[in-house]
């Protein structure tokens, strides 16, 4: 037994001298190394999950799915509210909430998905004048260079003077929180 394990030992002495790393004890199960590059737009999707409100905001989770191979993703999209066939602007694009924070890198495999909690104020809760309020038909979503501005069917009250809706960075799962 001693001798077998002198043989073990020198064959690790051996690898890790030609500079392959050996990470894992000897008998315990290893986990491969993940290589994948950056999402393409190709390889994403976009829908909409379940809303669900609080305080006079509408959150709308905006779910980015990998329907290709192993890839990476980040960051903060932009969304902007739009009206009509050929998706006009409809006011201010969505506010970046998460301003100064670190976005978080995300391995999405196939079938996986990260998402972003659209917020929609209600445009109620602002004066008419300084609101001016109208429906939007949708929003066009971005995030370069992972995803082209892509439209999803929204019909949203938003405030066409003003910033009432607001994005984040993308979080892990489906729901946006």
């Amino acid at each position: 037994m001693k001798r077998m394990h002198n043989v073990v030992v020198a064959t690790v002495a051996v690898v890790g001298a030609c500079g392959v790393s050996v990470a894992a004890p000897l008998g315990a199960a290893r986990t491969p190394r993940v290589t994948s590059s950056n999402c393409v737009p190709s390889q994403l999707g976009l829908s909409l999950a379940q809303s669900q409100g609080a305080a006079g905001t509408i959150y709308y989770p905006i779910v980015f799915t990998n329907r290709g191979g192993a890839c990476w993703i980040w960051g903060v999209p932009g969304i902007q509210p739009v009206v009509g066939a050929k998706h006009h602007a409809l006011g201010p694009r969505a506010t970046n909430e998460s301003v100064g924070e670190m976005p978080a890198r995300h391995l999405l495999r196939h079938g996986a998905a990260v998402s972003v909690g659209y917020g929609v104020a209600e445009s109620s809760n602002y004066p008419a004048a300084t609101c001016r309020a109208r429906y939007a038909s949708g929003v066009l979503v971005a995030l370069a260079p992972f995803i082209r501005p892509t439209y999803l069917a929204l019909r949203i009250s938003v405030c066409t003077r003003l910033s009432s809706t607001h994005t984040q960075l993308l979080v892990a799962g489906r729901t946006g929180a």
